[in-house]
């Protein structure tokens, strides 16, 4: 193996010396690991991550590990670093290269060890970079990554091995069994990669499936020249909306940084929230097979409502792809979803979030229906609600969880509370959240109610107890 030299970075940063350096400890998150590159996250730091990854693979007998990266232009060079700490502690590492997410945690799931890491930034800005990483077929919190940095110890120890592998033909064959979509060639669709590592994959996996495919910013570009790879934000949506329109396609799906999240827009140009296309899904599953289906605290009462009347059990979760994978498993559930457009089939796929996947998924229940429905005619179907889209209130990550903890202590707000992630209050005309994000410094906001008064009235009464509770915290909800 070509062994990575950390020169390159201090060459970078002439006034950071080795001796300097130390873990940034706010990385390390309850998820996973986040943080900017150079200054919070550099090749130094994901060599100590790697040492500590390597004690708790020597912990549960793992000798072996996979790992890729996204699109990110940072990804490279952390990729490198990072192998090079895993070879150097003594772990036999697969490199699998740039690949989304999902592709990395169907390696992980196909592999003898069960393990995987992937270097992303996933829907953060371009100078961002984290891990996700699942090892032993369990997800990795970055807290507990974190507490083994402290056991790290100088040693000697046989180094590992080094291999690269290309997964993208076995992944595509897999969806392909995977899914079954009625007159695929009946549907046209048009996907916006936005630039990120989904690129590589979901425009050759829609036509695989059958689909007639127009594609949006397939190259990836870690820059992100065209827009920012969030879909659950409107204004990242709005070339994938004219692109269905002028086109009369059947759908648009785009997806993020890392492709393990999917939004959806109609034939009508409107962007249906993903709680509102997990009903789709739930009633195409449960029409199949009974069981549970799992949905963050984030979702609409409708989607539980929904999931009993087609003899399912809901089961809400806190936010986060950690604690959906986490439920999913405590419950076998057949699927799992959250607001921000990870949905986690476990019916007939891995259990594991994946955006391009997901689309096929959407695309195969639209089929099931007769006489040619279109999407747009199917949510039409669905309950009427007026909800916002998530919103932000920009905090600090050192103060977002104490804000929240005095919300939650001096809240005087009248309704059912919910606690496991923030604080749930369900009226009898909707409900409003509050919650610190898990991935940046924010506080995460959502209403609901049965009319759009309803929903202002909530929304008002949670913005004025914040404003009382918290008065040094501007509010400019974005």
């Amino acid at each position: 193996m070509q062994g990575y030299n950390l020169r390159r970075y201090y060459d970078k940063q002439p006034d950071i010396t080795k001796e300097k350096m130390e873990v940034n400890k706010s990385i390390f998150r309850e998820n996973d690991i986040r943080g900017t590159y150079p200054d919070q996250l550099n090749e130094f730091t994901i060599g100590e991550i790697g040492k500590a990854i390597a004690i708790k693979c020597k912990k549960e007998n793992i000798g072996s590990i996979s790992v890729g990266r996204d699109g990110r232009l940072s990804g490279e060079s952390l990729l490198d670093a990072f192998c090079e700490s895993l070879v150097n502690s003594g772990i036999n590492v697969t490199n699998i290269g740039m690949v989304t997410s999902p592709m990395l945690y169907f390696e992980a799931k196909i592999n003898d060890t069960k393990s995987g890491i992937i270097i992303t930034g996933s829907h953060n800005p371009k100078n961002h970079n984290g891990l996700k990483m699942v090892i032993n077929d369990k997800p990795v919190s970055g807290i507990e990554v974190l507490s083994l940095i402290e056991d790290i110890k100088d040693e000697i120890v046989e180094k590992g091995t080094l291999q690269t592998k290309d997964i993208k033909e076995e992944y595509l064959n897999k969806v392909t069994e995977s899914v079954s979509i009625s007159n695929p060639s009946n549907y046209k669709v048009v996907i916006d990669c936005g630039n990120g590592a989904a690129g590589c994959i979901a425009p050759e996996l829609f036509k695989r499936v059958g689909c007639e495919v127009i594609e949006l910013f397939s190259e990836v570009d870690g820059n992100f020249p065209n827009h920012h790879p969030d879909p659950s934000k409107l204004e990242n949506l709005q070339d994938l909306i004219e692109s269905v329109l002028n086109n009369n396609a059947d759908l648009g799906l785009a997806f993020d940084g890392d492709g393990d999240r999917v939004g959806l827009i109609t034939n009508t140009g409107e962007n249906i929230f993903p709680d509102k296309y997990m009903m789709m899904l739930s009633e195409s599953i449960l029409s199949k097979e009974s069981g549970a289906i799992v949905f963050d605290v984030k979702c609409s009462n409708h989607l539980d409502e929904l999931i009993v009347r087609n003899n399912g059990m809901p089961v809400m979760a806190p936010t986060g792809h950690f604690h959906i994978k986490k439920t999913i498993k405590e419950n076998n559930a057949l699927l799992g979803g959250e607001m921000s457009g990870h949905i986690f089939f476990n019916d007939k796929w891995y259990g594991f979030d994946d955006g391009p996947y997901s689309g096929a998924r959407i695309i195969e229940a639209l089929s099931e229906y007769p006489d040619g429905k279109s999407i747009s005619d199917i949510m039409n179907t669905y309950p009427k609600s007026f909800s916002t889209p998530e919103l932000n209130i920009d905090v600090t990550d050192e103060n977002k969880f104490q804000i929240i903890k005095d919300f939650i202590d001096q809240n005087n707000l009248e309704g059912e509370e919910n606690t496991i992630d923030g604080l749930r209050v369900n009226y009898e005309n909707g409900w409003g959240l509050i919650r610190a994000s898990n991935t940046s410094p924010k506080l995460v906001l959502r209403f609901e109610g049965n009319s759009i008064e309803d929903m202002h009235y909530i929304q008002n009464e949670f913005l004025s107890e914040l404003a009382r509770i918290s008065p040094d915290i501007v509010i400019n909800l974005t």
